[in-house]
């Protein structure tokens, strides 16, 4: 990154920290999504075709043509550019702009750029001029390779090399670091130890005419072989010959991989990725350690370590074990209950514990929910989040605890987060 990008980068996080942005979550998406590829040097060739695919998750058949999100939030950022160099950034030396008909922002001197008024959104039709890809086509093939590469990394146990040593290979700029940043991650990127990112790979059970069966109650082989379900499913089969599989992974999770890589990469290049199944309590003894994927890969493991826990899980959802006024003492892992769907919303459990020795740290994001994992990982690595949660977490020392249990909802559509919120924490003692 050089330095022009470098001030722009610098420019836009205090944007985002903005009261003014504090309370728009589609701006502030915008925002990064075309501060990031600014950075990355692609920021000519965007569309509003790939703005509404990439940036507000709309599906590969989108036609800006009859469908003006991303037109209109193009606009609604201009003005929110407008309203804060307006208010609380009228003082600033360097002035960020999106100007009319081009998708790249623009970092100038105050003195050497006119703020003014943004146009209608109707007056923005130049961009909707824009050759939309056909159906099937746009980020398809790129993400489907992005997707088969971490499949294999989870299959194989670990990722050859390390991720990110300072700088992202992947062409994509990392999320802006920040104060907040440091103190939540700070035992995770300040430490000579390495980080483990453990993926949740569920079992399943495959006949020998290659038909594949999973319970998402059962993690355990002994377990399905006993279950009344199996035994109906495999009679109805022809009691065929079985074998247990464990390399499939659930997409929440290989994007929240991706995520961590990318954020924490540039501070902690001694990544590795290891499943779920594979992972030793030696390298949980050796290791810090990452956890994603549903509470009941890691709840036993978990409720070994020389913490005392305040949230735990139950078949409900997420139990607070000493509820305070107001606060319910259940907290059920998705709306609706039980209900497996892309659109919806879900509880997330982030706990920061120690680990087995108590000389390591672990931290799990515990969700039912792939897409609920994803966007608690998104928050945490956030420098707007990861303000107001440190703000929340701070005692009168202003220091956060080193541990602790977050418990976050977050909404998502078609599979995209949308909006992530804190409910509570609660802070961890050793035993």
């Amino acid at each position: 990154m050089n330095g022009v990008e470098s001030v722009l980068q610098e420019n836009v996080e205090r944007i985002l920290r903005s009261e003014c942005f504090r309370n728009a979550p589609s701006s502030r998406r915008l925002l990064r999504y075309l501060a990031d590829h600014a950075a990355t040097g692609d920021a000519d060739q965007l569309k509003e075709y790939t703005i509404g695919v990439d940036a507000f998750g709309k599906p590969e058949d989108y036609d800006p043509r009859q469908d003006s999100t991303a037109r209109i939030q193009i606009g609604r950022l201009r003005k929110k550019l407008f309203d804060y160099y307006q208010s609380e950034g009228r003082e600033e030396a360097m002035v960020v702009s999106l100007p009319k008909g081009r998708l790249r922002l623009l970092c100038e001197p105050s003195g050497a750029v006119v703020v003014e008024p943004p146009v209608q959104e109707d007056e923005l039709q130049e961009l909707s001029s824009a050759p939309v890809p056909p159906p099937g086509l746009g980020r398809k093939p790129k993400m489907a390779l992005i997707f088969l590469a971490a499949i294999l990394c989870i299959a194989g146990g670990y990722v050859a090399g390390r991720l990110g040593a300072g700088s992202s290979t992947s062409g994509v700029a990392p999320s802006p670091w920040s104060s907040d940043l440091d103190q939540l991650w700070s035992p995770f990127v300040h430490s000579a130890r390495p980080l483990v990112i453990s993926v949740g790979n569920p079992l399943f059970l495959q006949f020998k005419n290659k038909t594949i069966y999973r319970d998402p109650s059962i993690e355990k082989w002994d377990d399905l072989l006993l279950s009344p379900s199996f035994a109906a499913v495999s009679k109805a089969l022809g009691n065929p010959e079985t074998k247990q599989v464990n390399y499939y992974a659930a997409v929440g999770e290989v994007n929240a991989a991706f995520l961590l890589g990318q954020r924490l990469g540039p501070r902690q290049p001694g990544i590795s990725l290891f499943r779920s199944s594979q992972f030793s309590w030696q390298q949980m003894a050796d290791s810090n350690v990452l956890f994603l994927g549903p509470p009941r890969f890691f709840n036993e493991r978990l409720g070994s370590m020389p913490v005392v826990l305040e949230i735990g899980e139950s078949p409900e959802g997420f139990r607070i074990l000493h509820p305070q006024a107001g606060e319910p003492e259940l907290y059920t892992y998705r709306d609706p209950p039980g209900f497996f769907g892309e659109d919806g919303e879900a509880r997330v459990l982030v706990t920061h514990a120690a680990g087995p020795n108590g000389n390591t740290d672990v931290m799990t994001f515990a969700s039912n929910s792939t897409f609920g994992r994803v966007g608690a990982v998104d928050a945490f690595t956030d420098p707007v989040f990861a303000r107001m949660l440190t703000a929340k977490l701070q005692g009168t020392d202003s220091a956060i605890p080193r541990y602790f249990q977050v418990l976050l909802r977050v909404k998502y559509k078609g599979g995209v987060p949308t909006e992530t919120t804190y409910l509570l924490h609660r802070k961890l003692v050793r035993r």
